[in-house]
């Protein structure tokens, strides 16, 4: 990297643009459909990133296509074309998002008013990405909120064990299943989930989203907006527990929430996890008898803000030994959930010069990140490193089940994972 390009540039970060972040939680809802007009490079540049985790998200993601005479003169004859060429196909999507890219949004084309003209018989959320600023988080957020403006009941009554989880998205790696964990968990614990937003729901769900009796945000980037958004409409309180990596983090992450709503069935939690802690030590000894104790002189987590935080007070405290934790968070929250086992946290976009010196002179080290972070790496041909991708994109490793990273499910996937890193570097040494 150049001394004059910043940690923000694109290619060395994880992070997407909001338009994406927009799409992502429209995508997640069933049988949605999404219209982006804007050029097909922005359209294809989300769809890319949607089709990690949607593969047929072709199916129902379209471009409108406007030529650049749009820019100055405005794109309701694309826009038009295409909803009509819809209607024409037979589309009936249980709710349509239309948004701008940042260059049509620039000449204030009223989405809303093109699509009340054609009177479409499904709900409509208009969005302009020109006024985002951020990437996919903001987005994301920005999309929720207009939805449920638009779309949830005025007024509803809270239900006794009722809860949301907010803050999830099928479209960060393992989104969904890590969603599905966690609903087992809470469901397990005797708790009713309403809704996921952003991650396998329909619309049905979302509507159902003022009758919790408590929100539970998980990412905070994702699902803080939305949970201070539910308490000032309706008075639903949340609270932020973050992600539970890990048996005890696990056990940790519900007592939070249990001392908030008390669950009626926490000792069924509690015995999976006794169950699963001492499956895991048998396994953990025996990998031990043949290898050794698992060290690591020196590891990066480097992912979205609340992911690369609870992962990292779980990897020192539950997992394995290391000499020097980083951690490098690629967005900067408000409210960060405790990380007091790392040697330094980094922010991208606030303390991109001491990231960018990581990088120069980090030897020796295991990256729990993406891509981005190995190729930066790669480039320098002389750094010894290993590579275990815990978020987009994964260009040098392949996902093709779907497995948890949290929860109880996700503790064995992830010290599976981390002795294979460690595995690997003890036999390349031999060799």
């Amino acid at each position: 990297m150049s001394e004059k390009q910043g940690w923000g540039n694109i290619c060395e970060r994880v992070d997407t643009c909001a338009l994406t972040g927009a799409g992502a939680f429209f995508a997640a809802i069933d049988k949605s459909e999404v219209l982006i007009n804007g050029p097909l490079w922005c359209y294809f540049y989300a769809l890319r990133h949607l089709e990690k985790a949607r593969p047929d998200m072709y199916t129902r993601f379209y471009g409108s296509q406007p030529d650049n005479n749009a820019v100055i003169y405005g794109s309701e004859e694309y826009v038009t074309q295409e909803l009509r060429r819809m209607l024409e196909d037979g589309h009936k999507p249980s709710v349509l998002l239309l948004e701008s890219s940042c260059s049509l949004s620039l000449i204030g084309d009223d989405l809303a008013g093109m699509a009340r003209k054609l009177q479409l018989p499904f709900p409509v959320v208009t969005l302009d990405s020109g006024g985002m600023v951020g990437g996919f988080a903001e987005g994301y957020a920005k999309a929720a909120k207009k939805l449920f403006a638009q779309l949830l009941p005025q007024t509803a009554t809270a239900k006794s064990l009722a809860v949301n989880i907010l803050g999830q998205s099928e479209f960060y790696l393992q989104g969904a299943a890590d969603t599905r964990e966690l609903k087992r968990l809470l469901q397990l614990a005797g708790y009713e989930v309403l809704c996921t937003p952003g991650c396998e729901c329909t619309l049905e769900e979302l509507q159902r989203l003022p009758e919790a009796a408590l929100n539970i945000v998980t990412n905070a980037e994702l699902g803080l907006p939305l949970a201070e958004y539910l308490q000032k409409q309706y008075g639903t309180p949340y609270i932020f527990a973050g992600l539970p990596y890990g048996v005890q983090g696990t056990l940790r992450w519900l007592q939070q929430i249990n001392a908030q709503l008390p669950a009626p069935a926490l000792d069924k939690v509690t015995a999976e996890a006794q169950a699963q802690d001492n499956y895991l030590m048998s396994r953990n000894n025996e990998a031990i008898a043949l290898w050794g104790s698992m060290w690591f002189d020196n590891v990066l987590v480097s992912a979205p803000a609340t992911q690369a935080l609870c992962l990292a007070q779980t990897l020192r405290t539950e997992w394995t030994d290391i000499g020097s934790l980083t951690v490098i968070c690629q967005q900067p929250l408000k409210d960060a959930p405790a990380c007091d086992t790392a040697e330094a946290i980094y922010t991208v976009g606030v303390d991109d010069a001491a990231i960018s010196e990581y990088f120069k002179t980090c030897e020796n080290v295991l990256l729990l990140a993406s891509s981005s972070e190995s190729s930066v790496l790669y480039r320098r041909k002389q750094c010894s490193f290993d590579a275990c991708n815990i978020c987009y994109p994964t260009n040098d490793e392949v996902f093709i089940t779907k497995q948890p990273m949290v929860g109880l499910q996700g503790s064995a996937y992830m010290l599976e994972r981390l002795w294979n890193c460690f595995i690997r570097r003890k036999k390349n040494k031999v060799e």
